[in-house]
């Protein structure tokens, strides 16, 4: 017989959340949510609450956050603010109530590192239509390996990156030396660029001790970048050993693979490019939002926003909820 989801859930072990951190109340989620004209569009209905930890590694098992409401959404975003962001070079309209109005030519710009089994076209309109903000893709920054040295090319200019070498035998590019790429791009299209979110199949680092990160964003510089490499569903990996990488016994066919590795990197630029927008991790309700603490519970975690993350990006883009 088949186990339903909630029976599943009722048998998984559960850990506690990080001390601290309580589950927010109707009346909290209300309070975040504020006074909306159309009720319909920001009903609770149907939005599961926050689900209980079952791992000591999962997000709320090791970090205690207090939630953003909406309100506190429009006071500390800078997006919002009736002065020019510092360094946009793009026109600005002060009077402007959204991020559209307020600039007119500004673009989220998507930046390949290296070659990615993506249909980044296709990934782009996703983001825009999901977001309500004007998406596109920027050339590939070429990249390549020369003994145990890293390279990229920018335009006619060939020089090397700070990579290594992992245990696994990956090269893995520090992520603070990928961040400055990602910064003359940004400065490139200053004419259009609101923020640049760079993906790349290379691991990444950040000090010498680090076994790898996922990826890092500054919002205040609006640059981001993140690996995506371990989204490959034909990929495992030992949960006692970070550099024991090994291919599965049967992988899937090529057209599966390739859906798996769009949906995941759809919902993880949709998460973190939100985050460039201002959006703090949500703990309200299940939300594509949520933090994670590790792979799987990144996977299992909902495409779609919460109503109280829904009504911050409708205040901040004016996108339309019913297209």
């Amino acid at each position: 017989p088949v186990m339903s989801k909630r029976k599943k859930r009722s048998q998984q072990h559960i850990v506690p959340y990080v001390r601290g951190f309580k589950p927010p109340t109707l009346a909290t989620k209300r309070s975040a949510l504020g006074q909306v004209e159309d009720e319909m569009f920001y009903s609770f209905s149907g939005h599961q609450s926050i689900p209980k930890c079952t791992s000591q590694d999962d997000w709320l098992a090791q970090y205690d956050e207090e939630g953003q409401s909406v309100s506190q959404f429009k006071l500390e975003n800078p997006w919002f603010s009736k002065r020019k962001i510092k360094y946009m070079k793009q026109p600005f309209v002060s009077t402007g109530s959204t991020i559209i109005d307020k600039y007119p030519r500004g673009k989220l710009l998507l930046l390949p590192i290296g070659e990615l089994d993506l249909d980044l076209t296709k990934l782009a309109s996703f983001a825009e239509t999901y977001l309500g903000v004007p998406f596109a893709v920027l050339p590939k920054l070429e990249t390549g390996v020369d003994g145990e040295k890293v390279w990229v090319k920018r335009g006619d200019q060939t020089r090397q990156i700070q990579a290594r070498v992992a245990e696994n035998g990956r090269f893995q590019i520090n992520v603070a030396a990928a961040l400055q790429e990602v910064r003359y791009y940004l400065d490139k299209n200053s004419s259009n660029s609101l923020c640049v979110i760079a993906l790349t199949k290379y691991e990444l680092f950040e000090s010498r001790s680090d076994l790898f990160v996922a990826g890092m964003a500054s919002g205040n510089q609006r640059i981001a970048v993140f690996s995506i490499l371990r989204y490959d569903p034909n990929l495992t990996f030992s949960s006692e050993f970070w550099h024991d990488v090994r291919d599965v016994a049967k992988p899937l066919s090529k057209i599966k693979t390739n859906r798996f590795i769009f949906e995941r990197s759809a919902k993880l630029l949709v998460h973190e490019t939100m985050h460039l927008l201002g959006l703090d991790h949500c703990i309200y309700f299940e939300c594509v939002m949520n933090g994670s603490g590790h792979l799987e519970e990144d996977f299992r975690q909902p495409m779609s926003l919460c109503p109280i993350c829904l009504r911050k990006m409708k205040l901040l883009t004016g996108c339309d909820i019913v297209r």
